[in-house]
């Protein structure tokens, strides 16, 4: 498979095609794609995804995919890397910026395809295409406020209305994995008696409700999820493994080497120079 390789931090594209050119591959980029008109299929990995524009895609830069095209289909592909929304070299910004992609890629997993977009974003596409026409500079502070703002878009359309519980148990047990989303960086916010507190539930019967709604443990399903942050880092950030650490709320990078290890046979440091290994086709 081949994996496309991007050097600079922002690109930004915007064409359209009868004919989809480009083989399966992945990148070493995140990529937003904005499809304004046409229809067709995006295939990303194992699942297919029919499209009619406009609607949205977020892809993280693991995900093999390519499109097959039905009818002319005009594209904007906004491609970019964590160092350029870390660029400031800030770590509390960097930080910031991670967890932002931690909730926008969690969706994008459950919600590969974004179909009910709305005219504003469509208007910051323009926007955004319009500048990179005339600048074409990847340190555009035009476009990364613009950016921003499409980033805080998709995050408050994606996510309104899961923050507060309503009577349905669906709506309740989203409430609860809301919160652990917010608050899995805080190891004392998702322990099960600080969520039975939260929520208003006896630790047993929380336990027991959300087994019976999501088919997983409190506890594994924590322990997944901040395996899966852990692995974020590793593969996007910079950050070191003590920043990391510090960062996930491990007492130490000593627990944090414990904890990778029971879900992969190599330390955390051998992860990372894996997934940066050269890849062939």
């Amino acid at each position: 498979m081949k994996r496309y390789i991007q050097h600079e931090y922002l690109k930004v594209s915007h064409f359209t095609s009868e004919e989809w050119q480009h083989p399966v591959h992945n990148h070493n980029h995140f990529e937003l794609i904005f499809i304004h008109r046409g229809s067709g299929t995006h295939h990303i990995g194992d699942m297919s995804y029919p499209y009619t524009g406009p609607c949205l895609f977020l892809l993280a830069p693991c995900d093999a995919h390519y499109f097959r095209i039905a009818t002319a289909t005009t594209f904007t592909f906004v491609k970019f890397t964590n160092v350029y929304l870390h660029g400031t070299g800030n770590l509390q910004l960097q930080q910031h910026w991670n967890r932002e992609l931690d909730k926008l890629l969690l969706q994008a997993r459950q919600q590969r395809a974004f179909t009910d977009v709305t005219g504003r974003m469509a208007v910051l596409m323009e926007l955004i295409n319009g500048e990179w026409k005339v600048e074409k500079q990847e340190n555009s502070e035009t476009i990364f406020f613009l950016l921003q703002a499409l980033f805080a878009m998709i995050k408050k359309w994606t996510f309104a209305g899961i923050a507060s519980a309503g009577p349905h148990p669906g709506a309740r047990v989203t409430a609860i994995l809301n919160y652990i989303h917010e608050h899995i960086y805080d190891v004392a916010e998702v322990q099960v008696e600080q969520l039975a507190h939260i929520f208003g539930y006896s630790k047993h019967y929380l336990g027991a409700f959300f087994k019976e709604q999501t088919g997983s443990t409190l506890r594994d399903y924590v322990n997944q999820y901040r395996l899966r942050q852990l692995e974020n880092r590793l593969h996007y950030s910079s950050l070191s493994l003590k920043e990391i650490s510090h960062e996930l709320g491990f007492n130490d990078q000593s627990h944090l080497n414990k904890f990778f290890r029971r879900y992969h046979t190599m330390s955390p440091s051998a992860y990372r120079e894996q997934l940066h290994a050269p890849v062939s086709e």
